[in-house]
């Protein structure tokens, strides 16, 4: 292995990485126009959100088994064109459960991608993999960002969403060229140790902070999701902005996600978690809260998204190492469950009902995070690094 290898290694996982935000920032931006195509309702078409969330969980379970046990690299070869085809089905398809369908896979091989990806990172060797690991999350938020760009040029020139789309599935394209005569790294071997099995009454007091964690997971990340993937269908319900003002709104909000993954890598190295993490609440609550009290403000929903974009990013990368399975599926159930939640109710109460949700919730998660900074100052009872 040389260093010209190692470099591949890692451009090519990060471009992965960028392909997973686009694919879970297009639907979002283009829900509307998707409502149009199908002839369908806005609650029926918003079933798209939790059907793809639960689709990418599974993808995300079966993924460990599936890179544990086959090369990386010729299932990524096979799993990449899967959404490439997705995403030139999309603007093709005239029915809501074609899309939802289509969707559905297109977020199995997203959530598979997602773990194989990083599984391989952690194989490259001589990495430092803390630096590695926030680049990926960086460029997860670039393709995220970039996805609502793309679609407004679509949008602009041709007055529809297909252009884009399309021009989305052939990025693929410079992806699998990168396969072409590189190995992909060796599993590492490690050591795993046996004695480290806690008293039973710290492991039951931790597993109960381990719990309230979880909801913290849960009410962020669906707050996190939920926004991006109705903030687009907001503005416009609202008339605070028209369709293309309203996606490059949602590539602000993904912009500024971007923006602040970038400067957490050194902030990271300077602050402890407990600090970064007060910061990002209290930036999500101030955020949202400005939508939630100034609605018909197009220049506050500008910048409440811009704040609030900001704040949520590091939450992620910030709890990277500290995240177990039950944190991750608790996020996964957030993500699930509360765009499905909008969606049911947002064409009975109105567009409104979209920011009063997500606050109420980001407001949930402040206040189990001042409760876990109370517990988490005891000892043994810090699983999530909250006292650091």
């Amino acid at each position: 292995m040389n260093d010209i290898t190692k470099k591949r290694w890692i451009i090519l996982y990060y471009s992965i990485s960028i392909y997973i935000g686009i694919s879970g920032a297009v639907f979002g931006p283009t829900l509307l126009k998707l409502v149009e195509q199908t002839n369908s309702t806005l609650g029926r078409i918003s079933l798209i959100f939790p059907t793809r969330a639960f689709s990418y969980l599974v993808g995300s379970w079966i993924a460990g088994f599936l890179f544990d046990k086959f090369r990386g690299h010729k299932l990524l070869i096979r799993i990449l064109p899967l959404i490439a085809i997705a995403l030139v089905l999309i603007p093709l398809l005239r029915t809501p459960l074609a899309l939802i369908l289509v969707s559905m896979i297109m977020a199995l091989a997203t959530g598979l991608m997602d773990v194989g990806c990083n599984s391989l990172l952690f194989r490259v060797p001589d990495i430092d993999i803390a630096p590695a690991m926030s680049g990926l999350h960086f460029f997860f938020g670039l393709g995220s960002f970039m996805a609502p760009l793309i679609l407004a040029g679509s949008l602009q020139l041709s007055n529809g969403i297909q252009w884009g789309y399309w021009g989305l599935g052939l990025l693929s394209i410079l992806i699998l060229i990168q396969f072409i005569k590189l190995q992909e790294p060796e599993l590492k071997k490690s050591a795993i140790s046996v004695d480290e099995s806690p008293g039973k009454a710290k492991l039951v007091n931790r597993t109960r902070v381990v719990w309230v964690i979880a909801l913290f997971f849960f009410a962020f990340v669906g707050v996190e999701v939920g926004y991006g993937d109705w903030l687009s269908a907001y503005s416009i319900k609202t008339g605070l902005a028209n369709e293309q003002a309203a996606i490059l709104l949602t590539s602000t909000y993904w912009g500024a996600f971007t923006f602040s993954r970038l400067i957490s890598i050194p902030l990271a190295t300077r602050l402890t978690s407990r600090k970064i993490l007060l910061v990002d609440i209290a930036g999500s609550v101030i955020g949202l809260g400005l939508v939630f009290l100034f609605p018909s403000q197009s220049a506050i929903l500008w910048l409440g998204t811009f704040i609030l974009g900001f704040s949520v990013a590091s939450l992620f990368p910030t709890m990277f190492g500290r995240v177990t399975s039950i944190f991750f599926i608790s996020g996964s159930v957030g993500s699930i469950f509360l765009p499905w939640y909008i969606g049911r109710s947002v064409e009975e109460l109105g567009p409104n009902f979209i920011i009063q949700v997500l606050f109420l919730t980001l407001l949930l998660a402040a206040l189990v995070f001042l409760v876990l900074m109370k517990v988490s100052k005891k000892p043994a009872t810090n699983p999530a690094g909250l006292g650091e």
